[in-house]
């Protein structure tokens, strides 16, 4: 071989060496850059997956406080139909309330006349009187167990949410609107609902 010959094959040699270690690097490189993008695609993939799970966490806490409002509004609606459902009987019992409270004045009345004019009161009265007073109150405890019971009305000022004005009378020692006759009793239902108004004389200046 000449020197010629013996200098190519150094030369192809050294050529080859080169190529291989650029080779290597290159792969060297290549498996330092995929090393690298795997770790930043788990923490992509971890950062969606956290976002993922706050958002149905959020999503469940919004739902289960949605379902706690709706169920204390369900709770509300129940106690106020179960308040108010024997609303439209019990107003069909006030005229008989009316009724025994007009009996009892009536025979109290009645009774004051006759001691006024000396007689001796009528047992007939008396324990008719005592009757009517006892139904009359068996009657009321009925009806507050409903929770249907008698405002007051006299003495107070007119409410227009509560009273229905009949007449209006002159009366200089009371402030104007003030109620000073009941002509019939008002009374209100789960006491916080009028069951049926009072229609009341007011005074006037």
């Amino acid at each position: 071989m000449n020197p010629k010959q013996n200098h190519q094959n150094i030369k192809d040699k050294l050529q080859e060496a080169m190529t291989d270690k650029k080779d290597e690097h290159r792969d060297h490189k290549k498996e330092q850059m995929e090393d690298v993008a795997v770790p930043e695609k788990e923490s992509e993939t971890l950062e969606k997956l956290a976002a993922e799970v706050a958002h149905w966490k959020d999503l469940a806490m919004r739902t289960a406080a949605e379902m706690e409002n709706l169920r204390k509004r369900t709770q509300i609606d129940m106690e106020k139909a179960a308040r108010y459902a024997n609303g439209s009987f019990a107003k069909d019992l006030l005229p008989v309330a009316d009724c025994l409270e007009q009996a009892m004045v009536c025979a109290h009345q009645e009774l004051d006349k006759e001691k006024k004019e000396g007689k001796e009161a009528d047992p007939v009265v008396i324990n008719l009187l005592k009757g009517i007073e006892m139904t009359h109150q068996n009657l009321m405890s009925a009806l507050k167990k409903q929770q249907i019971e008698k405002m007051e009305s006299l003495g107070k000022v007119f409410d227009p949410n509560l009273h229905k004005v009949i007449q209006e009378v002159d009366d200089a020692e009371k402030e104007a609107g003030t109620i000073v006759q009941e002509l019939q009793a008002g009374y209100t239902i789960g006491g916080d609902r009028v069951l049926r108004d009072a229609m009341v004389i007011v005074s006037r200046k």
